[in-house]
């Protein structure tokens, strides 16, 4: 890969960092363990620009930093873990069809499937760190964020496809040609 190839990648993904922290830190929603907010639809758009590992990267350092920032630090490391996977397994369906489906509907289920994986590791964190009352009380919170961060970023990829940006798309909603060059994007 060419210097100005890295360089861009680097770019690309560092830009989605703080698309992805400003989508936490913004607009956010406080509880009384943490806070609701729209980063999750920012990190689906991150996987359809830069795909699975660079949205894994962009998704976990955006939203962890966001919870070192607000106070949350408590969180920033389960953030990190929990978002990556979000973005891997999301990447990973999309990328290989895993689903056998295309398309809208591909995005959809491999959002889902994120967001399932997402829920059982945030799950998995709230047990430890707080037990298993407060594990069970974050259930709704965890899925009301995730279904309208789906639902987010379904709407903003469609607008945004409509536009020049479609080009730098590395997966497209619509299951027609693709924008980016696909090597490397997992």
């Amino acid at each position: 890969m060419k210097e100005t190839e890295r360089v861009r990648k680097l770019c690309e993904t560092a830009l989605f960092v703080a698309i992805v922290f400003l989508g936490v830190f913004i607009i956010k929603f406080p509880g009384p363990f943490g806070y609701a907010h729209i980063g999750d639809s920012m990190i689906f758009l991150s996987v359809l620009m830069l795909g699975g590992k660079r949205g894994a990267v962009a998704g976990g350092l955006g939203a962890a930093i966001a919870d070192v920032v607000s106070g949350y630090t408590i969180w920033a490391v389960p953030t990190m873990i929990c978002k990556a996977l979000m973005a891997l397994v999301m990447g990973l369906i999309i990328k290989h069809h895993l689903a056998g489906l295309k398309g809208r509907a591909l995005f959809i289920i491999a959002a889902l499937a994120g967001g399932v994986v997402q829920g059982f590791a945030y799950e998995f964190f709230w047990f430890v760190l707080f037990g298993k009352a407060a594990a069970i009380a974050a259930i709704p919170g965890l899925t009301f964020q995730t279904v309208s961060g789906i639902i987010i970023a379904f709407v903003i990829s469609e607008a945004l496809q409509k536009t020049a940006l479609r080009k730098n798309f590395v997966y497209t909603t619509d299951g027609k040609s693709v924008g980016k060059e696909q090597e490397n994007v997992g």
